[in-house]
């Protein structure tokens, strides 16, 4: 090697090792800042740790975004609204206990007189104005269907009850 390459080659790696220096001197510059600060103000989004990859995001990275955001927006806790006590007679049974035949026939009666003043309604409409559950109703619809007092006309979800 000539004396030339043998001085640019020393000059290229004098060059190289202050500027690696340097750019290690400003990355503890940066690691001391933060530290300085806390670690709760200065703490980095799961964005800025890694460079965005294509397609979906994987689970870790979900969870630790919705952690972030959640710990950045902490709402105060609104007080949960207490729930409406039921006046049904499913709110006073245990799960699994049947209902007395006099519940049973007090419930298809209530049923037929309201089916009866408003016909062609459905299943969840019935049991809202009667105020209790559609699982309440099955039972006394029925055997109002079984009686021929009441027919239907649709299927599942759609189906509408009139008085016959």
């Amino acid at each position: 090697m000539s004396d030339q390459e043998t001085e640019l080659r020393a000059r290229v790696d004098t060059f190289v090792n202050d500027l690696s220096a340097l750019i290690r001197r400003q990355a503890l510059e940066a690691v001391e800042e933060v530290l300085k600060k806390g670690a709760a103000h200065a703490e980095p989004s799961v964005a800025a740790l890694a460079p965005r990859k294509r397609g979906r995001p994987t689970k870790a990275a979900v969870a630790a975004r919705a952690k972030a955001q959640a710990a950045a927006a902490k709402p105060a806790p609104a007080p949960a609204p207490a729930p409406a006590p039921k006046a049904t007679a499913a709110a006073k049974r245990k799960a699994g206990e049947k209902r007395t035949p006099q519940e049973l026939a007090h419930i298809v009666e209530q049923t037929y007189n309201y089916i009866k003043s408003n016909g062609n309604q459905g299943v969840e409409q019935i049991a809202k104005a009667l105020g209790t559950s559609t699982k309440e109703l099955t039972l006394p619809i029925r055997k109002l269907l079984a009686d021929k007092k009441i027919g239907s006309k649709g299927q599942k979800r759609a189906t509408r009850y009139f008085p016959r």
